[in-house]
């Protein structure tokens, strides 16, 4: 019988074709001690299913046989008897919310141990852990002789933690072995057979989801169908739910829900809007919500534009990607759905000059919702603009064609793309598929690499990789090692780091033997057509300097004060007349998108209209000027940007924006009148 800590070893395992230990160590915090008691529970699981067990070579490197990982996958893709699984602690406690989210007339003790197989002291302590996790949201489970345990709090709170929950498990854990114990031990409805049903209305009302989305609306329903019979949402106004009867997403529900004997309108409204908040936007189809949302598109990216000093050169085409993922996020937002992202501590971590971007890009559209946009769903955002402004230039010979599996959405397939495209320049790469088109292909490729394991992969009889759409550089180098090491390369090989480690400390002492990894992997790594982040791109102390800063100056008009705050730009050679020309040109034409903030503009144009050096001029003027028609737009400080790509500038322009929310640098802007002052308060404070 395996535990969760054997899942998580064979789940690591299975993405590459060979691990070190001490890597699995690191990856999975568990200890040398761990791993090998694991293991060996593993390989005796397998040798009594008579499968040939993971073995270590001489090099400390753990591997299986395809026979083996194919029956391993199996195993974690729940193809084995759902009871051989064992809960922990954390996963009791998870059954438990969810057994009195099914219940609500009454639960016992004996219910609890009974069907956790435990004593009343463990059922206790779990109980307590739970009502931990529940203060958040202002639930508490109560107990009384009547009704027994309960859960007590606001109807759509309770709601929210289950769906959490599972969207959690899907994708945190990418595991769905309790969700599935505990609809077996509970008697309900399996996930596919219901997911059947979902699946034929979904093509009968032309809605659409990515792959993991579909899964997380089919486990949520499971749970849902049920816990409606039972309850009413008091909480929330009719109003904001009655928009949605004349929509597609209305009459699958309907019909989903009566297809499990309930029409109950309040349910249909519900399930409704839980729908929105999942398929995907679709702008073939001019919906009646069509206009109001991409409207925000429109305005989300123009101020990207504004903040990131990127002007993309089909912009129609970049509000129709955004829209695809933005039209749920809408409804997520209104209707205080909950989203999960796995990638969100790592999109943060590995992009997060643009993150910073984003995220002040997004404020207007927090106040819209009343409250700020979840962290969660900023970094999905991030990581749609990160392959939105990465420009590839792609001229070489392709030799091996790979195919790319991403079930999580355009947002992670377009990143996804992108990286392994700067990883492996000489491959040719197809558009990234969903799981379940993988038996469309014809077979015309020679590596698969996919986000997340899946049985169906290892029937192509490919070399396959699970890769992260976020990678950094350890990971990059990893992979680029693994996919030579197996599919050959004769023009390639791969530096070990450790092996020039152990000969550095032969012959000198290293100072940090952690930071001179990170360099080792990010030097064998680099790719320099492509690269969408890096540490080292310019601070903002370094695209200015005392000369491009002017401080109390004048201007007549908006005209003049962005050929004010160009002069020293110009004087310098940084930039040309054309481009200051064509900074006022382009807001003519698309109007004041230059103004970011209050009393902030950032004019700028394309690296092709004029610039010859990376630079941001500063300029403050004595008295505001009006930047639009309706002298709504007061503009005090110009920061003018020149940039030279679409990326070398975010890394200043992340910290600018720090700067911007910090009443100390607007109080030193007006009052000092020497820019050495200026400059010296960046170099001091910057990040």
């Amino acid at each position: 019988m395996l535990d969760e800590r054997a899942y998580i070893i064979i789940q690591k395992m299975l993405e590459r074709p060979f691990i070190e230990k001490k890597d699995l160590q690191k990856q999975t915090s568990l200890t040398q001690r761990q791993i090998d008691y694991s293991l060996d529970k593993i390989n005796t699981w397998l040798c009594s299913n008579r499968y040939k067990p993971i073995i270590l070579n001489n090099h400390d490197q753990l591997s299986a046989d395809y026979q083996t990982r194919e029956i391993l996958l199996k195993e974690i893709s729940n193809s084995f008897p759902i009871n051989e699984y064992i809960l922990n602690r954390q996963e009791r406690v998870k059954f438990i919310y969810l057994l009195l989210f099914l219940n609500t007339e009454y639960v016992s003790m004996n219910h609890f141990t009974t069907a956790l197989k435990v004593g009343k002291t463990t059922i206790m302590n779990d109980l307590k852990a739970l009502e931990v996790n529940l203060m958040e949201k202002q639930i508490s489970v109560e107990y009384n002789r009547k009704k027994g345990y309960q859960l007590e709090g606001a109807e759509f709170s309770i709601r929210y933690l289950m769906m959490r929950m599972i969207f959690f498990d899907l994708n945190e854990d990418n595991n769905t072995q309790l969700l599935d114990h505990f609809l077996h031990t509970n008697q309900l409805d399996e996930y596919e057979a219901t997911k059947k049903t979902i699946v034929h209305l979904l093509k009968k009302h032309h809605i659409s989801f990515v792959e993991n989305r579909l899964t997380e609306f089919i486990y949520s329903f499971l749970f849902i169908k049920e816990r409606l019979k039972k309850t009413r949402i008091n909480t929330v106004s009719a109003d904001k739910f009655t928009p949605l009867k004349n929509m597609k997403e209305y009459a699958f529900s309907k019909e989903l829900l009566q297809s499990f004997q309930y029409d109950k309108e309040e349910g249909i409204y519900y399930l409704s809007a839980l729908i929105l908040g999942l398929s995907m936007g679709e702008t073939s189809e001019k919906t009646a919500d069509y206009d109001t949302i991409m409207n925000l598109v429109e305005h989300i990216r123009n101020r990207f534009e504004s903040f990131s000093g990127i002007r993309f050169d089909h912009p129609e085409n970049v509000a129709k990607q955004l829209y695809r993922h933005f039209r749920p996020v809408y409804y997520r937002l209104y209707f205080r759905f909950p989203i999960v992202n796995p990638l969100g501590e790592k999109i943060k971590k590995e992009y997060h000059n643009l993150y910073r971007i984003v995220h002040e890009t997004l404020k207007p559209i927090g106040a819209i919702f009343g409250s700020d946009i979840p962290e969660e769903e900023v970094a999905f955002l991030t990581m749609h603009f990160a392959s939105l402004a990465t420009t590839l230039h792609d001229e070489k010979t392709k030799q091996k064609v790979a195919l790319i599996v991403c079930p999580n959405g355009v947002g992670s397939s377009s990143i996804t793309y992108t990286v392994l495209q700067s990883i492996f320049p000489e491959f040719r790469f197809l558009v990234p598929i969903e799981t379940s088109d993988i038996e469309k292909m014809d077979g015309q490729y020679d590596v698969v690499f996919s986000t997340v394991p899946n049985i169906r992969l290892f029937y192509t009889k490919k070399p396959v990789y699970i890769v992260s759409p976020i990678m950094n550089s350890a990971e990059k180098y990893r992979l680029i090692r693994d996919v030579y090491t197996e599919i050959g390369s004769s023009f390639f090989k791969l530096p070990s780091v450790e092996y020039i480690i152990q000969i550095v400390e032969k012959y000198a002492k290293i100072t940090d033997k952690e930071l001179l990894k990170r360099e080792l992997y990010k030097y064998f790594v680099i790719n320099d057509n492509i690269s969408l982040e890096k540490d080292q791109y310019p601070k903002l102390s370094e695209m200015t300097s005392p000369t491009l800063i002017q401080l109390n100056m004048t201007a007549n008009d908006w005209q003049e004060a962005i050929a004010v705050s160009a002069k020293p730009l110009v004087k310098e050679q940084r930039i040309t007349e054309e481009y200051v020309e064509k900074m006022i040109d382009n807001a003519n034409k698309s109007g004041p998108y230059m103004v970011i903030m209050k009393h902030v503009a950032l004019p700028h144009a394309r690296p092709v209209d004029g610039v010859k050096q990376l630079s941001i001029g500063i300029t403050v003027f004595k008295d505001p000027i009006f930047f639009d028609n309706h002298a709504s737009k007061p503009v005090k400080y110009v920061f003018c940007l020149a940039a030279i790509d679409q990326e070398r500038h975010l890394n200043a322009l992340s910290q600018l924006v720090l700067f911007l929310e910090n009443d100390d640098f607007y109080a030193l802007l007006n009052n000092s009148e020497d820019a050495k002052e200026v400059y010296h308060y960046i170099c001091q404070n910057e990040s």
